[in-house]
C-alpha cells in the first residue's frame, strides 16, 4: 500500500499544478501541419498591401483606358485633315520609314582618266540609285549628268547636243555608263595592269600583298574567278 499511496498523491500534486497554470493561447499553438500560425498583426499587413496593389492596378487601367481615347481621338482628327488637304493617310509601312531617310550625296567626277575613279563615281551611283529606290531610266541620266564637272561637264555637253540631234543613243543607264567608261578610262589600261600583275610579288606583309592584287584586279574585269584564284597563288 506504501508505493501505490505515493503514486496517487504525486498524481494529485500534478492535477494541483495544471490547475493552477493558464490554457496555451491560439498564437503559441502549433497548427495542424506542424507550423507556427501567422501572426495577426503580420496578415493585416499583407491584405493592406494586396489592398493597395488592387488601387493601384485600378487606376492604372483607368489611365490606359483614357490614353487610348486620346490616342484615337488624335487619329481622327488626323484623318480629317488628311481628307481636307488631299494627303493619303495610309498606314505608314516599314520601308516608308528609311525612304525618309537623309542619303548621302554623291562625290562628284571631274573627268579625271584614272580607271579607279571612273569605277568608284559609277559605284557610287548605283549605290545611290538603290537608297533612293530610283528605277526610271531617264530619271538615273539626269541624275549622273548634274554630277559631272570639269571636262566630264564639257563631254556631256557636246553628247546632249549631240541627243538632240538625234545622232547619238544614252537615254539608259547602261549607256550612260558604257559611254563614260569609253570617253575616261585610261588607254591600255588592263593591258599595264596584266603586266604589273606579272611583276608583283609577296615581298612584305600579306596585307600588302593582298591590297596591291585587288587594285590591280579592279583594271582587269575579263578575268575569271578560277584565274584570279591561280594568279594570286
Amino acid at each position: 500500500m506504501g508505493p501505490r499511496r505515493g503514486a496517487v498523491t504525486r498524481s494529485s500534486s500534478s492535477a494541483a499544478n495544471m490547475v493552477g497554470q493558464e490554457p496555451e493561447s491560439p498564437k503559441q499553438a502549433a497548427s495542424p501541419s506542424g507550423q507556427a500560425a501567422i501572426p495577426e498583426e503580420e496578415t493585416s499587413r499583407w491584405a493592406e498591401t494586396v489592398m493597395n496593389l488592387e488601387v493601384k492596378v485600378f487606376a492604372l487601367e483607368a489611365e490606359i483606358t483614357g490614353l487610348s481615347s486620346e490616342l484615337e481621338d488624335c487619329r481622327q482628327v488626323i484623318q480629317e485633315w488628311a481628307g481636307a488637304f488631299g494627303v493619303s493617310n495610309a498606314p505608314v509601312v516599314a520601308h516608308d520609314v528609311g525612304a525618309r531617310l537623309r542619303i548621302p550625296e554623291s562625290k562628284a567626277y571631274s573627268g579625271a582618266r584614272d580607271a579607279k575613279e571612273v569605277e568608284n563615281f559609277l559605284f557610287d551611283m548605283e549605290q545611290y540609285f538603290l537608297a533612293a529606290n530610283v528605277e526610271d531610266e531617264a530619271r538615273k541620266v539626269s541624275t549622273v549628268t548634274m554630277y559631272l564637272t570639269g571636262d566630264a561637264k564639257l563631254w556631256w555637253r557636246t553628247k546632249y547636243s549631240e541627243i538632240q540631234a538625234n545622232q547619238v543613243r544614252l537615254d539608259t543607264w547602261a549607256l550612260l555608263r558604257e559611254a563614260i567608261r569609253v570617253q575616261f578610262f585610261p588607254e591600255n589600261v588592263e593591258y599595264n595592269a596584266r603586266r604589273a600583275l606579272r611583276k608583283l610579288e609577296h615581298t612584305g606583309s600579306m596585307q600588302d600583298y593582298v591590297k596591291a592584287f585587288s587594285a590591280l584586279m579592279l583594271d582587269i574585269r575579263d578575268m575569271s574567278e578560277k584565274d584570279k584564284l591561280f594568279t594570286f597563288m
